[in-house]
């Protein structure tokens, strides 16, 4: 017994080993505004769509995010959830955020976890009569100085990842920015100089043009570089599929989803720079539970889309062939999933159900510069070889691949077995019994919540010795809470707890006696494969069980093992 508890042990820290690492909390500041300070500039149409957008994106993705917007009319119409008691753009709400964060951020330190935080800004990015830039908000400016320092080092974050959409709009296609050499330089100052030089904890990502007009589309309904970041993050650019995006992926995902739109006067360029101090340093992930749309090696449309009921473009991406991918998407009730020539319509519920079944749907052509979008954006796959170059071109720390380092034409391991959801297992013991000594068989079934490192469930058995010792036969039937923790994979160690209820019953010649208020309890150490057909289990158990035998109540061990299987 003490041998089988040193390897219970030995197998619970191999399994939450990445447990007892130090914690990451992480937050968001969302600033979203339309209008601009200048009156001869119009106001932006989709940046207050964009704001919600980035939010529930967020907030899916596990990021407690704090969103500052002046939704419009159309806008506020939609009843989105994180619009409920949403506060205005302006210099006082976003004092009051930032102070909110940083006391958030303070308790975190002395609890011993650390924090990230993600701002986003997404509006007009101008410069005043100096030449000074500065990004716009509902009743002031936000410059380079107080950019750092009433937001940035206020917030007393570990790390802070700045995403920058600041920009113009006009027309169907809007220009989003100046195009003056000056304001650009001035608007990569703020972005670069000042953090490289004095805030190694500081990372950005921001896109431009040659001339500095980056992109606004009316059909997605909101930016095309806040488009195509989020998509991203949701898993598009997860190269690797370690279930973390780092700088180098999402870079690279958001200069190949760009690489190939023509036809427009400028093509847009994508400069992302990780802390310097941690360049490795993800801006999320771990993916918590939710809304997955799965995309496996064998599903055929390589370009896909996803819309919500309303029209809103949540997600899109361009697969390599063989290529497996995993997007997680904002909650909503009903979701579109489109290829250019098929689409379908998917339920909440019919998300985790397997591949969509897609059916043939019409195209609808537009005027030459959404037909430059259209064709080009998106039309280059994030594949291995891609990804290595962008890497080497711009210098960035390398993700780890679990394969060999060389560059594959199909970077992504084969397809695994479909996915195990919640549901029943099936399975066979066989345990020394406690009472006789002897050994007792039967079946079991249980349910377990779906994988992931921690779950839990219930479970319920029945064993007779087949065997009469004497005459004597113990048959004993269990009901059992349990709770978990095993190693995520097609192969996986899991160690097992659980405790309950056990009827306990004795059959000889002339009669039967027996406990039927047991207590049971019993600590399973095993392995899980994932195979075409199912879950197997397979696990070694040891237990105890407190009976009562001639009136006195005593505990007595058991021992044995498991076979399970679940579809």
């Amino acid at each position: 017994m003490r041998a089988l508890g040193a390897l219970l042990g030995a197998a619970l820290l191999f399994i939450t080993a990445p447990a007892f690492a130090t914690p990451v909390v992480r937050r968001a500041l969302v600033i979203a505004h339309n209008a601009s300070d200048d009156p001869s500039l119009p106001p932006l149409r989709f940046a207050d769509d964009d704001g919600v957008l980035w939010a529930e994106t967020l907030q899916r993705l596990g990021v407690e995010t704090t969103l500052l917007v002046d939704a419009d009319e159309p806008t506020r119409q939609t009843h989105r959830p994180v619009l409920a008691g949403v506060r205005p753009p302006t210099s006082a709400e976003l004092t009051h955020a930032v102070a909110r964060l940083k006391a958030a951020h303070r308790a975190d330190r002395e609890a011993g976890r650390e924090t990230d935080v993600l701002v986003i800004y997404v509006g007009h990015g101008s410069t005043d009569e100096a030449g000074h830039a500065y990004f716009t908000l509902a009743d002031g400016r936000l410059d380079r100085f107080s950019f750092y320092s009433q937001v940035v080092d206020r917030l007393e974050a570990d790390y802070v990842h700045v995403i920058v959409d600041a920009c113009r709009a006009s027309g169907v296609v809007g220009r989003r920015g100046q195009s003056e050499t000056e304001v650009l330089e001035e608007l990569r100052g703020v972005l670069s100089r000042e953090q490289l030089e004095a805030r190694p904890q500081v990372g950005f990502l921001f896109a431009e043009s040659e001339d500095g007009e980056t992109l606004e589309w009316s059909r997605i309904r909101a930016g095309v570089f806040s488009h195509v970041t989020r998509s991203g993050l949701m898993g598009g650019a997860d190269i690797n599929g370690d279930g973390m995006v780092e700088y180098s992926e999402l870079g690279a995902f958001i200069s190949a989803s760009l690489h190939g739109v023509k036809g427009l006067p400028a093509r847009l360029s994508v400069h992302a720079s990780p802390p310097s101090s941690a360049p490795r340093r993800p801006l999320v992930g771990p993916f918590p539970r939710g809304p997955t749309l799965t995309l496996p090696a064998h599903f055929e449309p390589l370009r896909i889309s996803v819309e919500d009921d309303e029209g809103f473009r949540l997600a899109d991406l361009r697969r390599a062939k063989g290529q497996r991918v995993e997007l997680r998407l904002p909650e909503r009730e009903v979701y579109w999933v489109r290829s250019p020539t098929a689409e379908a319509r998917l339920e909440l519920s019919q998300l985790a159900r397997g591949v969509p079944q897609m059916e043939p749907r019409e195209l609808q052509e537009r005027g030459p510069a959404e037909e430059a979008l259209r064709r080009g954006l998106f039309s280059v796959p994030l594949d291995r070889p891609f990804y290595e170059q962008y890497v080497s071109a711009t210098g960035q720390s390398r993700v780890d691949f679990p394969e060999s380092t060389a560059p594959r034409v199909l970077p992504f391991r084969p397809e695994p077995p479909s996915p195990v959801r919640a549901g029943w297992e099936f399975g066979l013991s066989v345990l020394r019994e406690p009472v006789l000594g002897g050994v007792a068989t039967g079946p079991s079934v249980a349910w377990r919540s779906p994988p992931s490192p921690h779950y839990y469930g219930l479970r319920a058995s029945y064993a007779l010795t087949p065997q009469a010792n004497q005459g004597a036969r113990i048959h004993q039937a269990t009901l059992q809470a349990l709770t978990g923790v095993q190693s995520m994979g097609p192969v996986g160690l899991f160690l097992e707890a659980a405790a309950g209820w056990a009827l306990v019953g004795v059959t000889y010649p002339g009669g039967s006696q027996g406990d039927p208020f047991a207590l049971t309890g019993h600590a399973a150490l095993g392995v899980t494969v994932r195979t075409p057909f199912g879950q197997l289990r397979a696990g070694g158990i040891a237990g105890v069980e407190r009976l009562r035998i001639d009136d006195k109540g005593q505990w007595e061990p058991s021992y044995g093992a498991e076979l399970s299987w679940r579809h």
